[in-house]
């Protein structure tokens, strides 16, 4: 119930919010070129100063009159532009509201009328191969060939007036049965109260909502039955796959369904431009998109963990977020295209103003470069204990702007990747094996027998260790220290974990210990400890 609150708010908003704000902004891009909409409401043309009281001197203000009139539902008084006299004898003068509003409806359906290219002066167009009381404003295509919708000059009181010609008129009827509004949308025309919200009539609106309701209908118990089997089959990400079912994908298809069906509604072609921006089918499809690569990154996470690249596992995360990036881009240039924008002068501009954005974001530019040379170069991985300067601790990610290290003490620390590209890094866990030294120093009381046996023994017993390197391995007399003799044992442990190494090292020193003193000797500090009194 919350999605489908969210999916209706996202809704209202897509129909309003860009259909206003693009709207305007394209007026302004594109100027005086915009045509006008038919039935709009439209400021008296001043070429032209008219006598009659709704008008009717021209052409122009003839249609301009009746679009007004219509545009605030008095239908009375629309009548007053047509031309109701001679007319069939199914036809009566009394219908002529019904029939402003059939004509209205059959306009708003098929012609789209640029007021400014009719003629504004009582003589009317002289150049369209018409007799000099009449006038065309339009052209509509019916099964039996094309049908011209004509304006014509009438007798008044004192002077002659334009009307909707009688001959227009009498086809109306004929023509809404084939152009008119069906069943259903009459029903809300009838059922709706009169009146308009962002110059689209209250009956759009209930339609368009009953369109959007009706396809999460059909849509809901389709997702769910995706998600339901999603949830049972044995697919490792079939968690994920079914909130893609009943998320992006059950809202992308209410919004395909719902477009659909808008296509082949009876709306009027204004309230059709005014909401059919794309920005629903815009945000359903980078919402499903989103979703799908986060399925496909976890899936090929999970591949390349179980074939033991970890590298490659980590580089997926800022991979897919700049997939992202870059998809969202893509598909807002494409809208700005299709709202008629000229999406490469938008670039274009983006370009210069560029420069300005990298001088600004110069530290953030050198943090992804960092980025790049550390996935490229391979310094470190995700998991590696390294020595990064003054700091030790295990790579956690290796992210778009910095890394992430878990230090000893469980802390942990972002450092910048451009920082970091420049540091001498210590990667511990890249050494194959690890280095056992001991510098031992032993009383000078010590014969030279007692010292060869302790050589060699240690000697034995290191070559002797399952888990010692036989080379290089070393137990040599250095000499005559200051306070004892200095004998140097140095050998290399065949392991990478350092818990291993950590016992075998007590190991070997607890051997070292045993030796000595099975020789009779000991092992004396570097500074002699005075003897107690």
């Amino acid at each position: 119930m919350r999605f489908f609150c969210i999916s209706i708010m996202l809704f209202i908003l897509g129909l309003l919010g860009p259909s206003l704000a693009l709207a305007d902004t394209a007026n302004l891009i594109s100027g005086a070129n915009a045509a006008e909409e038919p039935h709009t409401a439209l400021s008296v043309h001043q070429q032209f100063q008219y006598k009659d009281k709704h008008n009717r001197d021209t052409p122009k203000g003839t249609l301009e009159g009746f679009f007004n009139a219509a545009y605030e539902q008095d239908f009375e008084l629309a009548s007053q532009y047509l031309d109701l006299r001679y007319l069939p004898e199914n036809m009566s003068q009394e219908k002529g509201p019904e029939y402003a509003t059939m004509l209205q409806a059959i306009i708003d359906r098929n012609v789209w009328i640029n007021l400014e290219e009719l003629d504004d002066t009582p003589q009317g167009a002289t150049n369209d191969s018409l007799p000099s009381y009449r006038d065309i404003f339009g052209r509509i295509k019916v099964e039996s060939g094309e049908v011209m919708l004509l304006l014509q000059r009438v007798p008044s009181d004192k002077r002659s007036i334009w009307k909707i010609s009688n001959a227009t008129v009498a086809k109306i009827p004929e023509l809404y049965s084939q152009l008119g509004y069906g069943p259903i949308v009459e029903w809300f025309v009838e059922t709706i109260p009169e009146g308009r919200l962002f110059k689209i009539n209250l009956w759009e609106w209930a339609l368009l909502l009953t369109y959007l309701l009706a396809a999460f209908i059909i849509v809901i118990p389709i997702t769910l039955l995706i998600k339901l089997v999603l949830l049972k089959s044995t697919l490792s990400l079939k968690v994920e796959l079914g909130y893609i079912a009943s998320g992006p994908l059950r809202f992308f298809l209410a919004v395909v369904l719902d477009r659909a069906w808008i296509a082949q509604s009876s709306i009027s072609p204004h309230a059709l431009e005014a909401i059919n921006t794309g920005f629903l089918l815009l945000i359903s499809v980078i919402w499903l998109v989103w979703s799908s690569l986060g399925i496909m990154s976890a899936g090929l996470k999970q591949r390349l963990i179980a074939q033991e690249h970890q590298q490659g596992a980590s580089l997926l995360g800022p991979l897919t977020n700049f997939v992202r990036v870059i998809f969202i881009a893509i598909a807002f240039l494409v809208w700005l295209e299709f709202l008629g924008f000229n999406a490469s002068a938008i670039v274009a501009g983006m370009g210069i103003g560029g420069v300005a954005i990298a001088l600004a974001s110069k530290q953030s530019i050198e943090n992804f470069i960092g980025t790049i040379t550390l996935y490229s170069a391979a310094p470190i991985k995700v998991g590696n204990i390294c020595q990064f300067g003054s700091i030790k601790g295990t790579v956690e990610e290796i992210g778009l702007r910095c890394t992430q290290i878990r230090t000893l003490d469980r802390t942990l620390i972002h450092v910048p990747n451009a920082k970091l590209a420049e540091m001498e890094i210590e990667n511990i866990s890249e050494r194959e094996k690890i280095r056992f030294k001991a510098d031992i120093r032993l009383d000078y009381l010590t014969r030279s027998e007692q010292l060869k046996a302790i050589i060699s023994d240690i000697t034995g017993m290191l070559e002797n260790h399952e888990l010692i390197d036989e080379d290089p391995l070393r137990v040599t007399f250095q000499g005559f220290g200051l306070h004892g003799l200095q004998v140097n044992i140095f050998a290399y442990v065949g392991t990478t974990s350092f818990p291993t190494y950590q016992k075998v090292a007590q190991e070997l020193h607890l051997a070292i210990m045993d030796i000595v003193e099975t020789h009779g000797s000991r092992i004396i500090p570097v500074a002699p400890i005075a003897a107690k009194i």
